[in-house]
């Protein structure tokens, strides 16, 4: 049987066609390495060049010396290999420093120069050099004022004393600069017409006597500030009336509240001098005392509120003003009589002493 296929044509022709494809996989796949490695050395041969923005150090004793007028990044172009090039540009493992530590107060042109660059890659600095300002550095304290524009505050609105999360501030800076501070402030700002307290985080800012902005370092350079922002109050004295009574009765009104705080605004409040609640008694229709839980109107006095809300009124109610009158002085009567049976109590006790001294 396998001499017979070996000896086919079909055979044959099978084991020719598999070898030429295996020969042709050969030659393109070496094809193919042998040009991927040629672009690979290219790529790394080529030369390319990119600009990017990187931070400016400084060598220079901060602690020591305060230093300004120098820009916080500058531009660097780096030329060199492609695969360098775009490894720099990605880690950005390099620095630009302006070497100030030889330097003494005074202003200085100093050339910038690049620390950390491979070898293999060229470079250019834009600006290649700063002029800078160096002077004593300087810390002071100040304290924190608080501002805002009242004519934010809706009207008839008031402002309590604002709260901080703490009251002073240290700026450092330059010694000329720390002489020019007239003030330390944080401004808050306030939308149209605010009738309720903010609260809010605000920058703080050195300013001179013209108002201007003072070129320091504040730490901390915001602080919680509490605006309390509400409707005034004042205590009144309390007056109770009665209204829509019955004809045939007269009637009289006492509480133990004798004043309430109201809430309104200014102008409202300017206005009242005491409180008068009437109280509608048209559902008492016979005499006796009664007692009655009476809301503080605040609609009707243009009130925002009142503190009591409510008090507790006792409501007499007499047949006739002469029988109202009888009754207070009924009332009135036990006292008298407890006053005169208090004193010929005393009387008597005094008796008893008396004779026991003489027995």
């Amino acid at each position: 049987m396998w001499t017979k296929i070996t000896n086919s044509k079909w055979f044959y022709r099978i084991i020719s066609l598999a070898f030429a494809l295996l020969l042709f996989t050969y030659v393109n796949y070496n094809s193919l390495v042998t040009n991927r490695n040629t672009a690979e050395r290219q790529a790394i041969a080529a030369t390319t060049k990119k600009t990017l923005k990187v931070p400016l150090q400084l060598n220079a004793d901060t602690d020591k010396y305060y230093v300004t007028g120098y820009p916080a990044k500058v531009s660097v172009t780096l030329e060199g290999p492609s695969s360098l090039v775009s490894m720099t540009v990605n880690t950005q493992n390099f620095e630009i420093v302006a070497d100030l530590s030889k330097l003494k107060v005074g202003k200085h042109v100093v050339k910038l120069k690049a620390s950390g660059l491979n070898k293999e890659l060229t470079y250019e600095i834009s600006p290649k050099e700063i002029t800078v300002n160096i002077q004593t550095r300087r810390t002071q304290k100040f304290p924190i004022q608080v501002t805002y524009n009242k004519n934010a505050i809706a009207d008839g609105y008031i402002t309590d004393q604002p709260k901080l999360s703490q009251n002073t501030v240290e700026v450092t800076g330059a010694t000329d600069e720390i002489r020019k501070i007239a003030r330390v402030v944080a401004n808050v700002p306030l939308s149209r017409d605010t009738k309720t307290t903010s609260n809010q985080e605000v920058l703080l800012q050195a300013l001179d006597s013209n108002g201007n902005i003072v070129n320091a370092v504040l730490d901390p350079q915001t602080i919680h500030v509490t605006l309390g922002i509400h409707l005034p109050s004042k205590t009144v004295p309390l007056s109770l009336s009665t209204e829509k009574g019955q004809s045939n009765l007269a009637y009289s009104v006492t509480t133990s509240v004798k004043t309430v705080k109201i809430t309104a605004p200014s102008d409202v409040l300017n206005k009242i001098k005491e409180l008068t609640v009437p109280i509608d008694v048209s559902s008492i229709t016979s005499a006796g005392s009664y007692n009655q839980q009476v809301s503080i109107p605040l609609k009707d006095n243009d009130l925002d509120g009142a503190d009591p809300s409510s008090v507790k009124a006792t409501i007499k109610a007499a047949t006739d003003r002469s029988e109202s009158e009888s009754e207070n002085e009924s009332d009135s009567t036990p006292t008298a009589s407890s006053s005169r049976s208090s004193t010929s109590s005393s009387s008597s006790s005094d008796s008893s002493s008396s004779s026991s001294s003489n027995e």
